[in-house]
């Protein structure tokens, strides 16, 4: 439960992440984390039945998924995309 409180409140902050670059991709990632949270209430205040615990793994894994491909678009792209550019090589060199 811990471990899980402390992903939501890095999942939180994946928009502000993604805002500067990827605007769309941050609003399309509010409403997953606004549902994670509505989960994680119903977690802490009530017995929750198998079908509501599969849904909030599922909505973990959808989470985790979404931020490593976030993760690839803001870090790794432009990384990768200046190291096969042979221009961008040739400045590095100089």
């Amino acid at each position: 439960m811990d471990v899980f409180f402390v992903y939501l409140l890095i999942v939180s902050a994946t928009p502000l992440f993604l805002w500067d670059q990827r605007k769309s991709l941050a609003l399309l990632h509010i409403p997953f984390i606004l549902m994670l949270w509505v989960y994680f209430g119903m977690f802490a205040t009530m017995e929750l039945a198998m079908p509501l615990h599969i849904i909030g793994g599922s909505l973990f894994l959808v989470n985790l998924v979404f931020a490593h491909v976030a993760a690839y678009l803001i870090y790794a792209k432009p990384i990768l995309k200046r190291k096969a550019d042979p221009k961008s090589n040739l400045d590095i060199i100089k």
